[in-house]
């Protein structure tokens, strides 16, 4: 008790030196609500980290948003999740008059929403129910609770439509006397199941714990709501991402490959740690001392930077899919060695030397595929392999990751699986991102037979391609 005491009066003393005492209430206020908003999102903050916080403040310029926001994320955030959920809530928080009357109103609108949903959840689920004994029917509904009829509105469209058929079913078609509490336990437990499939799947919300204050709860709920925006576009289908959250999705997967190249790149700089002592160089250098050892040398085991071969299927049902691989993939460039570039679907293209232009990388996509004749067309995986490893056999070694995107389905599936049996033989690691979901394997049967000579993973959103170039480049 004495420590927190404490360390709240060194705080008070702290921001009494970052501005006049005119000030001090002011800033006082709104960094210990900002504080406060902080924690309620689940950053865990010290009195300690509070007073670093403030002791940063005093070396920037307040006036310069960009400047502040650096110095609470220097101090505050402790992970990648600490950092963007700091910089959601400084959005929010510290915004005009304006901003904030205008983000009331639509929270207004939103809660009246919301509402409306949850009465409609409440007439959707009003059924008739016939007595067996005297044949007359009255209508009943299925008792939720709030949060039960909140999740029912956020599921599938064809999830509430089966839900629905269920309990016209099981309504109509029950003799038992009262099957209320029996079919309400049935429900109950799917919403459960829903409950904690949307939470780790990305389209449940963050745990916040709400204050009842109704303007700091408005900023928790604009927060909850941008991660929650972000987090559908990481685990939807990218075939499913509409054209107006592409530019979302764009900045995301801008995002997901700048902190892959960090980990790579502190990877590669790790490698470089003293391991042995290299007696020889140490001599050689130290001659300038005379002999004596004044600075030592050591042997040191370098992490090559991987070289990938990139391979992706433009074919209609793939050229989406392609298209945010291959900026993923351009995203790691400065930190592998090379990246070589191949598309294909009737025929083959390198365009390794497209994306070696200057230009933004929309106006690289946009140009190769106003360009290229094979975008969109059908799928000849067969023939591909067979240029790549008759043209391009300089390529192939075992320092190179091969990297495939398809969903398998291709002419000629037999001679295609030779050619990648040969091309495994060649590569250090065969990596096939199939964008075909995984419960379909078992039935699709050039899943089967190209699985025999690769690592095949599930890869349709951006959370699955993240994930597997973590677990992959960097093993």
């Amino acid at each position: 008790m004495k420590n927190d005491i404490s360390g709240e009066d060194r705080l008070d003393r702290v921001i009494e030196s970052v501005k006049p005492p005119g000030d001090r209430e002011y800033i006082e206020n709104n960094l210990t609500r900002f504080l406060h908003i902080l924690r309620h999102l689940g950053v865990r903050i010290s009195s300690a980290e509070a007073v670093d916080a403030v002791n940063a403040l005093a070396a920037v310029n307040m006036l310069d948003r960009r400047q502040v926001e650096t110095a609470f994320l220097a101090t505050l955030a402790k992970s990648p999740e600490d950092r963007v959920i700091l910089d959601r809530a400084f959005q929010a928080y510290f915004v005009t008059p304006e901003e904030k009357a205008e983000r009331t109103a639509k929270q207004r609108q939103k809660r009246e929403q919301e509402a409306r949903e949850i009465q409609a959840v409440q007439d959707e689920l009003k059924y008739e129910l016939e007595d067996a004994e005297n044949g007359e029917s009255k209508e009943v509904s299925v008792p939720l609770t709030e949060e039960e009829k909140k999740i029912y509105t956020r599921l599938p469209e064809d999830k509430k439509s089966r839900l629905r058929d269920y309990l016209k079913k099981q309504f109509q078609g029950n003799t038992v006397n009262n099957p209320e509490q029996l079919i309400a336990s049935m429900v109950k437990s799917s919403l459960n199941y829903w409950k904690y499939y949307l939470k780790y799947h990305g389209d449940g919300p963050p745990a916040v714990d709400y204050t009842g204050d109704e303007g700091t709860d408005e900023i928790l709920r604009e927060v909850v709501e941008k991660l929650r925006d972000e987090e559908q576009l990481l685990y939807q289908d990218i075939q499913n991402i509409a054209e107006a959250d592409m530019p979302t999705a764009t900045a995301l997967i801008t995002k997901l490959s700048r902190k892959l190249a960090t980990r790579i790149s502190r990877r590669y700089h790790r490698s470089k740690k003293r391991q042995r002592l290299d007696l020889r160089r140490t001599i050689r250098y130290n001659i300038r001392y005379g002999g004596t050892m004044f600075s030592l040398r050591y042997k040191t085991k370098k992490v090559q930077k991987p070289k990938i071969l990139l391979i992706c299927d433009v074919s209609g049902s793939m050229a989406k899919y392609a298209g945010f691989v291959l900026q993923f993939m351009y995203g790691l460039s400065s930190v592998t060695e090379e990246i070589e570039s191949f598309i294909f679907s009737e025929k083959v293209e390198r365009v390794t030397a497209e994306f070696g232009k200057p230009l933004p990388f929309e106006i690289t996509m946009t140009e190769l595929i106003n360009r290229s004749e094979d975008w969109g067309r059908g799928t000849d995986f067969n023939h591909a392999l067979a240029e790549i490893a008759s043209q391009y056999k300089g390529l192939l070694n075992k320092e190179t990751f091969v990297i495939i995107v398809s969903d398998t389905k291709t002419i000629n599936v037999e001679k295609a699986s030779l050619r990648l049996q040969d091309l495994k033989k060649k590569v250090k690691d065969i990596i096939w991102l199939n964008t075909l979901p995984k419960k379909l394997w078992l039935d699709t049967t050039s899943v089967l037979v190209f699985r025999r000579y690769c690592h095949m993973f599930e890869c349709n959103t951006l959370a699955h391609l993240d994930k597997i170039m973590r677990s992959e480049i960097l093993k």
